[in-house]
């Protein structure tokens, strides 16, 4: 079974990622609702997947991310941004970030699952 830690500070948010990717029994959604709580959870579990909300109160995904990077058991988890704006800027930011790329809110079941099927192999 796959563990996928889903981090978005918007309950609606995660309740809507926790029914896409439990559709697929392979999946374990793990939901925390922001970026400080999600390094705690690091601290003691390393997941097969991150989908890390872009902007979040405290902590942005970007600062969560780039202590993730910093972790050499953590650094290689793929990990998928969740945002609601797509300019080419962020994007380009994204990869600079070391993210494998992003899903654009609102969410798309079928989206959704192929992308994370793609960095799940």
């Amino acid at each position: 079974m796959k563990k996928i830690l889903v981090v978005d500070d918007n309950v609606v948010n995660l309740k809507v990622v926790d029914k896409i990717l439990k559709t697929n029994e392979d999946y374990k959604p793990v939901l925390i609702p922001s970026g400080k709580k999600a390094l705690q959870f690091l601290e003691k579990n390393v997941p097969d997947m991150i989908l890390l909300d872009v902007l979040m109160p405290e902590m942005d995904g970007f600062k969560v991310l780039g202590e993730i990077k910093k972790v050499p058991d953590l650094a290689e988890i793929p990990v998928l941004f969740l945002t609601a704006d797509e300019g080419a800027d962020l994007r380009e930011k994204i990869k600079a970030a070391g993210a494998q790329g992003c899903l654009k809110k609102p969410f798309d079941k079928d989206d959704l699952l192929n992308l994370v099927k793609q960095y799940l192999v």
